[in-house]
C-alpha cells in the first residue's frame, strides 16, 4: 500500500498543478453596445423575377408580410445577403395571391434577395 501511494504522489501532484494553472472561464460580459439589435424593417418577401425592359419585378410574399407594405405606391428596399440596399421598389396594384408586382425606381435587384418596409423614416 505504501509503494502505491508513492507512486500516485507525482500523479496527483501533476493533477493539482495543472488544475490550478488553468485559466478561469471568461465570464458573459456582453455590453449594450456589443449586442444586435432587432431590424427597424419588416420582412415582406424575396424577389422572385425580374423583367428588366420594363423595370419591374415580382415578390414572393411572406404569410406574416405586413398589409400595409402590400398597398399601392409603397416604397420597399430590396437588399443582398449582407444587408446592403441594392434597389428602391415601389408597390403595384398587381397582388395575385402571394405574389406582389413592383416598379423598380432605382438599382439592380436580383433573383432571391429579400424584400424589406422600412419602418423609419
Amino acid at each position: 500500500m505504501l509503494r502505491t501511494a508513492r507512486a500516485l504522489l507525482p500523479l496527483a501532484v501533476f493533477f493539482l498543478v495543472l488544475g490550478c494553472s488553468t485559466a478561469p472561464a471568461p465570464k458573459n460580459a456582453s455590453t449594450p453596445a456589443t449586442e444586435l439589435a432587432p431590424s427597424p424593417n419588416l420582412f415582406v418577401g424575396r424577389i422572385l423575377a425580374i423583367d428588366h425592359e420594363r423595370n419591374f419585378a415580382f415578390v414572393a410574399l411572406t404569410p406574416s408580410a405586413p398589409p400595409i407594405a402590400l398597398q399601392p405606391d409603397i416604397v420597399l428596399f430590396a437588399r443582398d445577403a449582407e444587408l446592403r440596399v441594392t434597389a428602391n421598389l415601389r408597390t403595384s396594384r398587381q397582388l395575385r395571391g402571394r405574389t406582389l408586382g413592383v416598379q423598380i425606381i432605382s438599382g439592380q435587384p436580383a433573383v432571391g434577395e429579400e424584400v424589406v418596409f422600412p419602418t423609419l423614416p
